[in-house]
C-alpha cells in the first residue's frame, strides 16, 4: 500500500501547477496518461460541494478542508468520471488540498483534489465526465489539459461546461477541427455583442455587392487577430478589448444614423475600411472564448480552422435569419417612413452598445466593481 501511494504522489508531483503560490488555478484541471494509469489535479468550487463551508463563509478553509477531506474525495468520485473504451476507470486514490502552498491560510472559493484512475490497458482515448460546477460567478466550466507522458507534443485542451460536461480526448485532428466547429458556432450565436455589430452593419444598406464586401471585410480581420492573439503573437487586457467591441456597436449605429447608408463608392470603401478596423478588435474577444484551447500543441491547426470556420458558419446563419425577418416584416406589416427598419435597428443597437460599453467600463475603474 505505501508503494502505491508513494507512485501516487510521484505521478502527480508532474502535474502541480504553481500559480501565485497556488497548487492549481480555480476552474482548470490536469489530466496526465501514463500508461494505463491516468493522474489528475482538478480544481472544484466550494459551491459544488455538499457540508464542506461549515461557518457558512462561500469558501473552505484549510482546517474545513482536513476536516471533510473524506466526504469531499466521496462527493468527487460521484461527480467526476473517466472511462475508455466503454469501460469505467478503476479509482486509485483521491485526496483533497488547500489550494495555498503558501503565505497566510485564508478560506478559498475552490478545493483541491488529486485524482488517479488505473485501467486494465493503456487509454486510447479516455473519456472525462463532470457536474462539478459552481453556483457563482465564472465557476459555470472547467478547463482541462491532457497529455501523454507529460510529452507537450500530445498536449488538448477542452472545456467543459453544463450542456458539454463530457470529453474524449486524443481522438485525432478531424475530432477536434468538428468539436471546434461547433464550439464557434455556438459562440457566435451566444454572443450578443458580435451579433449586434453584424446587425448593425447588415442593415446599413442593400445589396448582396454591399453586403458580401462587409462582411468578407469583417470576416479576415476578426480571423487575423483571433489567429493571433491564439498563437500568443498579440496580447491586449479584455479591459480594452470588451469595452472597446461595445464601442465598435455604437460606432457602427451611429454611422448608420448620420450618412443613412453607403452613399458614394469612396464612402463604401471607408465604411468597408472601418468595419475591417473593427473586426480586428472583435477578433481579440473571440480569441479570448478559446484561450488556453488555442495552445493545443497536438491539434492547433485543427482548433483555429475548426472555431473559424465555426464563427462564419453561425455569422451567415444569423444574417440570413435577419435579412429573412426583415424580409417577411416589410411585405406584411407598413412601416412610416420615420420608423424605417434600418434607422429602428440602428437605434437600438447604439441604445444596447452604450448599456454594454457602461457595463464593461464600470469595472475596471479605481474603486468600482
Amino acid at each position: 500500500m505505501i508503494w502505491r501511494f508513494a507512485l501516487f504522489l510521484l505521478g502527480l508531483a508532474g502535474l502541480v501547477v504553481a500559480a501565485d503560490a497556488h497548487l492549481l488555478p480555480a476552474q482548470t484541471a490536469t489530466m496526465n496518461v501514463v500508461g494505463n494509469t491516468a493522474y489528475f489535479v482538478v480544481s472544484v468550487p466550494v459551491s459544488a460541494l455538499n457540508g464542506i463551508d461549515d461557518d457558512g463563509s462561500g469558501g473552505a478553509s484549510q482546517s474545513e478542508i482536513a476536516r471533510h477531506s473524506h466526504d469531499i474525495s466521496m462527493q468527487f468520485a460521484r461527480h467526476f468520471t473517466v472511462s475508455a473504451d466503454g469501460a469505467a476507470g478503476t479509482p486509485l486514490m483521491t485526496m483533497a488540498w488547500s489550494p495555498q502552498t503558501e503565505g497566510p491560510a485564508a478560506d478559498s472559493d475552490y478545493i483541491v483534489v488529486l485524482h488517479s484512475v488505473r485501467f486494465a490497458t493503456p487509454p486510447h482515448s479516455p473519456m472525462v465526465a463532470t457536474d462539478l460546477f459552481g453556483t457563482r460567478s465564472g465557476e459555470g466550466q472547467m478547463t482541462i489539459t491532457a497529455k501523454r507522458d507529460k510529452r507537450e507534443d500530445t498536449a488538448e485542451v477542452a472545456i467543459l461546461r453544463p450542456g458539454a460536461a463530457e470529453h474524449r480526448f486524443f481522438r485525432g485532428g478531424f475530432a477536434t477541427f468538428v468539436d471546434f466547429v461547433r464550439i464557434g458556432i455556438e459562440h457566435i450565436l451566444t454572443g450578443p455583442d458580435h451579433l449586434l455589430f453584424l446587425m448593425t452593419i447588415i442593415v446599413a444598406a442593400a445589396g448582396w455587392r454591399y453586403w458580401l464586401s462587409v462582411v468578407t471585410s469583417f470576416t479576415i480581420a476578426h480571423s487575423i487577430t483571433l489567429t493571433l492573439a491564439a498563437l500568443g503573437a498579440v496580447r491586449i487586457s479584455a479591459a480594452i478589448v470588451e469595452p472597446g467591441i461595445a464601442a465598435s456597436i455604437i460606432l457602427m449605429a451611429v454611422l448608420n444614423l448620420w450618412r443613412g447608408g453607403h452613399g458614394s463608392p469612396a464612402e463604401a470603401r471607408a465604411r468597408v475600411a472601418i468595419v475591417f478596423a473593427c473586426g480586428l478588435l472583435h477578433g481579440l474577444g473571440f480569441a479570448s472564448a478559446i484561450g488556453a484551447m488555442a495552445a493545443d500543441g497536438a491539434h492547433r491547426l485543427a482548433t483555429l480552422a475548426g472555431f473559424n470556420i465555426g464563427i462564419e458558419l453561425g455569422q451567415f446563419a444569423f444574417l440570413g435569419a435577419v435579412l429573412a425577418l426583415a424580409t417577411l416584416v416589410r411585405r406584411i406589416v407598413t412601416v412610416p417612413p420615420t420608423l424605417a427598419l434600418p434607422r429602428l435597428a440602428s437605434v437600438i443597437a447604439a441604445m444596447l452598445g452604450a448599456v454594454m460599453l457602461v457595463a464593461r467600463i464600470l469595472p475596471v475603474l479605481p474603486g468600482v466593481g
